[in-house]
């Protein structure tokens, strides 16, 4: 595998363990109730609900943004480069792309498409060093540690 193509693989797995930790705390927040049964809850039963909901989200919604998202996201890029010279073109086209693929469950993904994209792009404008396989193996205990805050705290409450 090519350097370049390496560094943007393992920036992309980066981006995903991020996302998936962004994205299941946002739609948790935003819907917490598994079933969509509306109900007049206080903001702390909200957020009960919520955090409760994180551990199921993530067992649905981290394998989609590790693969699906991923994958997507690097044929984006691939895509983007491909097509656009300068770099703010190849971000526009970039943009495109991960809208069009997020599409796929409509506001759902749509939203995790554009956190992908939001996390990816900040990432690589921040990030000067070169990426190592430890950060990137790293990156994925972000969304297991939610996960195992969300198991630990079901636990404790019920």
């Amino acid at each position: 595998m090519h350097p370049a193509m390496g560094q943007l693989f393992m920036r992309k797995i980066i981006s995903a363990g991020i996302t998936t930790f962004l994205f299941t705390i946002i739609f948790a927040i935003g819907e917490p109730d598994l079933f969509r049964i509306p109900n007049n809850l206080s903001l702390g039963d909200r957020l009960h609900e919520a955090f409760s909901s994180v551990c199921f989200y993530l067992l649905y919604a981290g394998p989609v943004i590790y693969v699906y998202g991923s994958m997507t996201s690097l044929l984006s890029e691939i895509i983007a480069r491909f097509v656009a010279p300068r770099r703010w073109v190849q971000l526009t086209v970039s943009a495109v792309f991960h809208g069009v693929f997020g599409l796929i469950l409509y506001q759902i993904s749509l939203l995790a498409a554009a956190i992908f994209y939001l996390s990816d792009t900040i990432f690589f404008i921040t990030r000067k060093k070169p990426l190592t396989p430890h950060i990137t193996v790293a990156s994925v205990l972000l969304p297991l540690g939610l996960w195992l805050a969300s198991w630990i705290y079901i636990r404790m409450t019920g």
